[in-house]
């Protein structure tokens, strides 16, 4: 995406727009977007789709489990009709229900066959009806049939049979249904029929199989529309619940009814679905505040940065980029801040060599102007000093003569500067160059009580221009002595050789140079005698990189000057010698 650059005159227009447009922030922008929008549609999937199938899945499998229970319970019925009509068939018993008047008792047979069929468990009694009594005839104790009226009973049809009841369950006695059967049929109303008075705890174990502990509970719901449970006792109406099921009537006015308990089991998966959705919104606010946090963190440390570039950019060298960061940004700003330094290397390197080419010009200029008519007055002078016989004009004139020469020197130191000679490098045994310099010098050291020392060293050989390295220590020798004029001391010429450099150090005890003095030595025309020329150490400088050496100055005010003069080794297969 091309950022819109918008500033005015008071902002850098690429501070402005980094701060706005920073890579950090649409990093950190992108991110987030990736992080949360995959999230998000996980918790939409989860949410709806996975739910939706869990759902799905639990109906279908109830929706099974409750026909299978409809099918025991028509099973159930359909073998008691069974038994119904095998007993209507026995012909005692036909002739029971057709024929027997008012009054009459069945016979011993007819009982027989009535008492087996209360060998089954499911069978509390029989009851009969034949065709000319007005009240049916119970087989059963007094108990079952107490307060009970068989015409208030509710009558379901079922399979060619009817179903009388339930009788339902009271503290005295259990409940119960009649599955009572027509041997003439029961239409148009019946008149003669037999019934099997039948537990009602046995139809309602049935459902005992769909009871799912502390989630489920199955319920058998008669035409009185009460609850019955599976094992035939009455349940408290309650309110219903919206996840209660209840399945189709298996028979007209039958059903069964699911009673929702709770979520003992989807309470879990509930929370999860719930902890799922705070989850996703905890990781989002999280994301937001971490890429928050991390953009305000990397625009703290890369703000620094583009300030300090603006400033390099606009010619400040002096001011450190501050290094600052982990990783990255601390990398990349140690590397800003050695470009910094180099820089500032290159331009003080570039604006001394254009300095001093002026210099020389503006040196060799005015040591050419003076120099000839220098000469002039100087023969000038030693002619008239011949014919002068007063002492006193003849003593004038030497002295006359002396700052000739003193001019004549500057002069010369001018145009050394300016032109300077080209460096001719061979083998210099660095050893007899001090010692030289040593005995040139000893006798202006004694003459101001100074101690010229040389520490003792084995030859060592450097690769340089003799003349060159001679006038190079003779000069740091001199200075050395005359910071000492006057106060006397001593001066300590050091030979080193570490690696492939030789060292010329000369150290005096003196004054020593303050700290702002010592980056300005090398300047031309810088001084700090009163009768320097600030020439001498600029021209040291200038021989010494025309050896391909150095030159380092160490100072503490108040207790010397060392100055060190490095040069290349002299290697035995040079190929310059």
């Amino acid at each position: 995406m091309k950022s819109i650059i918008k500033h005015d005159s008071s902002t850098p227009p690429r501070l402005r727009t980094l701060r706005r447009n920073g890579l950090a922030r649409r990093y950190l922008f992108s991110a987030l977007l990736i992080a949360l929008v995959p999230l998000g549609l996980l918790a939409i999937v989860y949410d709806t789709q996975y739910v939706r199938a869990l759902d799905k899945v639990t109906e279908s499998r109830t929706n099974a489990r409750l026909s299978g229970a409809e099918n025991l319970l028509r099973t159930f019925l359909e073998e008691r009709i069974y038994e119904l009509e095998g007993l209507a068939d026995i012909p005692e018993v036909f002739e029971w229900l057709t024929a027997a008047q008012p009054g009459d008792t069945p016979n011993r047979m007819m009982l027989s066959q009535l008492r087996q069929q209360l060998d089954s468990p499911h069978i509390y009694g029989v009851v009969t009806k034949p065709a000319q009594f007005d009240q049916p005839e119970w087989y059963v104790t007094e108990t079952l049939i107490k307060d009970v009226s068989w015409r208030t009973l509710p009558v379901t049809r079922f399979e060619g049979a009817e179903l009388l009841g339930p009788a339902l369950p009271t503290p005295e006695r259990p409940g119960w249904i009649i599955l009572r059967l027509s041997p003439t049929g029961f239409d148009p109303a019946p008149e003669a029929w037999i019934g099997l008075v039948i537990r009602l705890a046995s139809l309602t174990e049935q459902v005992q199989d769909l009871t799912l502990p502390g989630l489920q509970t199955p319920l058998l719901v008669p035409p009185q529309n009460v609850l019955l449970t599976s094992v035939g006792s009455l349940k408290p109406p309650g309110p219903p619940s919206r996840k209660d099921i209840n399945s189709r009537d298996f028979i007209e006015g039958w059903h069964i009814r699911l009673q929702w308990l709770g979520d003992p089991l989807l309470g879990p998966l509930e929370s999860a679905r719930f902890g799922l959705i705070f989850l996703a919104i905890g990781a989002a606010l999280g994301v937001i505040f971490l890429s928050r946090h991390l953009s305000k963190r990397l625009d703290r440390q890369v703000t620094p940065l583009i300030e300090g570039a603006d400033r390099v950019a606009s010619g400040d060298f002096d001011t450190p980029l501050g290094i600052e960061g982990t990783a990255e940004i601390g990398y990349l700003s140690f590397a800003l801040e050695r470009m910094r330094l180099r820089l500032k290397r290159l331009v003080k390197s570039m604006v001394d060599v254009e300095r001093r080419a002026i210099l020389g010009q503006f040196s060799a200029g005015v040591a050419h102007e003076i120099r000839n008519p220098l000469a002039t007055i100087k023969t000038t002078i030693q002619a008239l000093s011949r014919k002068e016989s007063d002492p006193k004009r003849q003593k004038l004139m030497e002295s006359v003569d002396h700052e000739i020469d003193r001019v004549n020197d500057v002069v010369q130191l001018l145009l050394d500067y300016a032109r300077p000679r080209e460096a001719k490098a061979r083998k210099v045994n660095v050893l007899d160059v001090v010692e030289t310099v040593k005995i040139l010098a000893d006798a202006v050291a004694h003459r101001h009580d100074v101690e010229l020392i040389q520490v003792e060293h084995p030859p060592v050989f450097a690769w340089a221009d003799p003349s060159q390295v001679r006038q190079i220590v003779m000069n740091l020798v001199m200075n050395a002595i005359q910071a000492l004029e006057g106060i006397g001391g001593k001066v300590v010429i050091r030979i080193r050789q570490q690696g492939l450099a030789v060292y010329v150090s000369v150290s005096d005890n003196g004054p020593g140079v303050s700290a702002d003095h010592l980056s300005h030595l090398t300047e031309p025309f810088f001084t700090t005698k009163t009768n320097g020329t600030g020439l001498g150490l600029a021209i040291c400088k200038q021989l010494a990189q025309a050896n391909q050496g150095t030159l380092r100055f160490q100072s503490i005010p108040g207790e010397g000057l060392k100055v060190t003069l490095q040069l290349p080794l002299y290697l035995n297969n040079s190929i310059l010698e």
